[in-house]
């Protein structure tokens, strides 16, 4: 949280992420505005039904988004994922005045749909994640043929241990978070804290 746009940008190219750059009047709720033109660390990110993902506001991230996902994308390719489908990052309209304030609101937060590892189909965190079976880190170590629900628990563990995100809301959390992992960071919060994870109960 504490790089500034240029040097955010200059990151994104050193680990070869394609992205537009947006100005502040294309999408002024957001500090350092972007949209994906590539993949992050060999993952594809999409909205599936995303129309336009070239005008969509759900497709806008902060660029410190983007750089939140490198190392996480990294790991998860290593597990030979190649697609991520997310539901949102910014968010516009009604969904942005809801109360407490989301870090949707300034593209600082991204809820992962699903995942999909070349051919096989895509695992959906609902009904994939294992509910009700993290309490802690670690979780165990995934093999080659993790299966994803390990692989989802160990992701939440990897995010958590190395503190790479600020919060994750796994569906153990609560219903509106059912179906998706809610992974945003704090513009407030910038040196390296311990993140909060909604472990289950």
């Amino acid at each position: 949280m504490s790089m500034s746009r240029g040097r955010c940008l200059d990151y994104l190219h050193e680990h070869e992420v394609e992205i537009v750059e947006l100005s502040p009047r294309q999408a002024p709720e957001v500090e350092q505005p972007v949209r994906l033109a590539g993949p992050i660390a060999g993952i594809t990110y999409s909205i599936p039904w995303s129309k336009d993902p070239t005008m969509d506001p759900h497709t806008v991230w902060d660029c410190r988004l983007v750089a939140a996902m490198i190392p996480l994308s990294r790991w998860l390719a290593a597990y030979g994922v190649t697609e991520i489908q997310y539901f949102s990052a910014l968010r516009q309209g009604a969904a942005a005045r809801q109360r407490p304030r989301s870090q949707h609101n300034s593209g600082l937060a991204v809820d992962l749909l699903g995942f999909r590892r070349g051919d096989e189909a895509l695992a959906k965190v609902d009904p994939t994640y294992p509910r009700r079976r993290l309490r802690g880190c670690p979780a165990a170590a995934p093999g080659d043929d993790a299966s994803p629900a390990d692989l989802y628990l160990a992701l939440v563990c990897e995010a958590y241990e190395h503190r790479l995100i600020h919060t994750l809301l796994t569906p153990d959390h609560d219903r509106a978070h059912e179906n998706h992992l809610h992974i945003d960071l704090k513009a407030d919060q910038r040196p390296a804290i311990e993140p909060y994870v909604s472990f289950a109960p």
